[in-house]
């Protein structure tokens, strides 16, 4: 199994059954822990921010993860208005209400990528294996 594509309803599924599912691949495809909590953390704060972020009519979401050879790729798709988005240069404080999550997605991954989409917004995300 070399992926796994979920089709996410905001409005039912919990962050909960999101990870249970992406963790259970990651486990089945032998991922180390370190990248197994590097790659949950990012897509569980990835799909908060459309939760939180978007439209409340942006309730479907799909994410795709892929098992490779040398990396993970993850694969966030919505149906929000595109809006670019830097991550900060530094993290920001703790009494800033956001930017933490973009922060953390650009230092733990090896490349984060953001476009707009004929639908919406694709998020891309990619670990290399043998960065960690």
């Amino acid at each position: 199994m070399n992926s796994l594509q979920m089709n996410l309803n905001l409005q039912l599924m919990t962050p909960e059954q999101i990870y249970d599912e992406v963790e259970a691949f990651l486990i089945a495809n032998e991922i180390t822990s370190m990248q197994r909590f590097k790659l949950m953390l990012c897509i569980l704060e990835a799909v908060n921010n459309v939760s939180q972020h978007c439209p409340d009519n942006t309730e479907d979401v799909t994410l795709l993860v892929q098992n490779n050879k040398d990396n993970i790729v993850v694969d966030i798709l919505d149906t929000a208005e595109f809006v670019e988005l830097s991550a900060p240069k530094k993290c920001p404080t703790n009494d800033r209400p956001n930017g933490r999550g973009l922060w953390i997605m650009d230092q733990w991954m090896d490349k984060v990528n953001k476009k707009a989409t004929v639908l919406g917004t694709h998020l891309r995300l990619s670990l290399e294996k043998a960065a960690i």
